[in-house]
Order: structure tokens, then sequence, then C-alpha cells
């Protein structure tokens, strides 16, 4: 007994330490997005001058943001250096397969969302990890609200108008998104499902030129993320109908809800988190929890959040990993009942 007590003491001593000295050197986040994120800007010649000025007024990559607040907020508790790692590629998985397999001592963590963590490993048939087995949930970040946005060609100013009008056109009516299995791509299909609609889906390259093909009618509607919709909420072409969340947001009082709109059970919202992989002492994720969390609801970065459309986490660190996992299982049926074309993840 008395050896038995000595181990456990001494494997207590030991966990004390590390969290004691985290982090004994350079912490690497790991940043699975490419340099312009969500904005990205590709084929210029061909842009067209509703796209240029859109391009103007986008809103910063949200992983630009969201990794300086978290290497800022690790850096002001440590003597250590903080690196940001961009790693992009197979639609975020490649950084995120790079993590899973890093040391478990909290030196390699990874930046990521709801995409990453829940939808990607439903459809992409040769990711490698498993985001319940291989990783532990660092610190939750913030909720992206997502809006349902229409071109302004269609007539309607309610939602109910809007649903009548396509249950009496099935197939004619199109709706956007930033790509197959994306959050917007989902919510669209919990809509058609939810409304009995029947809606063809329009894949883009990224949230700026799906957002550009609805206000030049390629498109009649799409769930854009608040971040890209909110500078052009004012925009002649677009009009925004109801925010896909369970309440309203703080953002957006006055918008109402689907279900307040008369469509129930279409909730969605993307979210931002750090990771670390599975193994990282109990202490050393409180230490980047705390440390994280205060940061993130500082006055005035909640303030710079806030504004950039995105809304601060301040659920407790349990709860939120929670979420992650019943929204695993709500959405593989959605993702199988979508048919997304299987792609490969690198």
């Amino acid at each position: 007994m008395k050896r038995l007590a000595a181990v456990v003491l001494l494997l207590m001593s030991a966990t004390l330490t590390q969290a004691q000295t985290y982090p004994s050197r350079s912490v690497t986040l790991v940043v699975p997005y490419p340099l312009s994120g969500p904005t990205d800007i590709r084929g210029a010649s061909r842009m067209t001058k509703t796209y240029k000025l859109m391009a103007a007024n986008a809103p910063p990559a949200i992983s630009d943001s969201l990794s300086r607040i978290v290497q800022q907020a690790i850096r002001y508790e440590s003597k250590h250096a903080v690196l940001l790692e961009r790693q992009p590629g197979g639609a975020t998985t490649r950084g995120a397969q790079y993590v899973a397999r890093a040391p478990a001592d909290g030196h390699t963590l990874l930046l990521a969302s709801n995409e990453t963590m829940v939808l990607t490993p439903h459809y992409a048939p040769e990711v490698s990890y498993d985001p319940t087995r291989d990783f532990e949930l660092a610190a939750p970040l913030v909720n992206m609200p997502f809006v349902l946005t229409m071109n302004t060609g269609l007539p309607f100013k309610t939602l109910d108008r809007l649903v009548s009008y396509i249950r009496m056109r099935p197939g004619d009516v199109n709706y956007g998104s930033s790509g197959d299995g994306s959050t917007g791509h989902l919510a669209g299909e919990l809509l058609r499902r939810a409304a009995g609609i029947d809606m063809v889906h329009v894949p883009h390259n990224g949230g700026l030129a799906a957002l550009n093909g609805l206000a030049t009618g390629q498109t009649s509607l799409m769930f854009a993320a608040l971040p890209l919709a909110l500078p052009y909420l004012r925009n002649e072409h677009l009009r925004v109908l109801a925010v896909a969340s369970p309440q309203r947001t703080e953002l957006l009082p006055d918008l109402p809800t689907l279900s307040e709109s008369g469509v129930a059970g279409v909730e969605v919202a993307a979210w931002y988190g750090v990771f670390a992989p599975n193994g990282v002492s109990p202490n050393v994720i409180r230490w980047l929890s705390d440390h994280i969390g205060d940061s993130i609801n500082d006055a005035q970065i909640r303030a710079q959040l806030l504004s950039l459309g995105l809304e601060p986490v301040r659920s407790p660190l349990s709860q939120f990993a929670t979420r992650i996992y019943t929204e695993a299982e709500r959405w593989g049926p959605v993702l199988k009942a979508a048919r997304i074309p299987a792609r490969k993840s690198s």
C-alpha cells in the first residue's frame, strides 16, 4: 500500500509540475485555413463588378482574427513564443491530421471549426482522424450564426410567402453555398426537409463567391455566415429573412428566427474552438481553457468579435464538448440524405 501511495503521489506531482511549467517551450497553433480564408479570391480577371465591390468590403478572415486572439492569450501568460503555422488542404483536414499525430503535451494545438470536427469526417472517406478519439477540446471560442438571405428579384419579405412560392415550383429555385458539405449547404438541406420543398443546391468556391452569385441572381437563396453577410445587409440585391438559430442573435435583435417565421427544425450555427491531441494533462487543458476564455470574454475583444458577426462563447468547457458530440449524431443522417459526393481529404 505504501508503494502504491508513493506511485500515486509521484504521478500527481508530475501532473502538477507539468501544469505549473506549461508552456515549457514555444507553442504552435496550427491554422488549417488558407491565408485569405473564406474570402479568398480566385480568377480575378473573371470577377464581376459586384464581386470586386464585395471583395473590397469583405471582413477579415475569421481564422486570422481568432488565431491572433489565441496567440495573444497564451503569450500574455507565458515567456515562450506562440507560433501560427498554416497548414491548409484537404478541406482543413490536413492540419487536423498533423495535430492528431503530435505529442500530447499541449505544445501543438489546432484552431478548428464544426466543419473540421463534425461535418467533413462524415463524408470525406479518407479522413484518418476521429474527432472524438484523437482530440480534446481545450477552449471554445465563438459561435457563428447563419442567416437566410434572398435575392431581391424574388418579391417576398416573409419566409412563409417564399416557402409557398417554392412549393408551387419544385426544382425551379436554387440555393447557393460555399461548397458541398458546408454548414450553409446543410442548412439548405434542413430547410428543404423541414418545409417540404424541392430546391437545387449550387456549390461555390468559398463564401464570398456564393454571396456574389446570390447578389447577381445566379442563385435565389443562401444561408450565409453572419460575418460574411453583415457588411452587405443594406445591399439593394440582398434581403435577409431570418436567422437559423434557436434564439434571436444579439447582433440583429429585430431579425426573427426561422421557427418564429413558421419553419421549425432549422437550427444551425458554425463554431470555432481550440483543440489539443487526446491525452493532454487535464491541468494543461484547464490552463488553456482559463486563459483563452478570459481573453475571449475581455470586454474589448468581445466587442471586436461582435462587430465581426461572431458571438463569444461563455458556456463551460464540458457543456461545449457535449454539444460537439450531439452535433455529430445529428448531422450524420442529414449528410447521408444530402448525397454529398465523396471527396479526398488530401
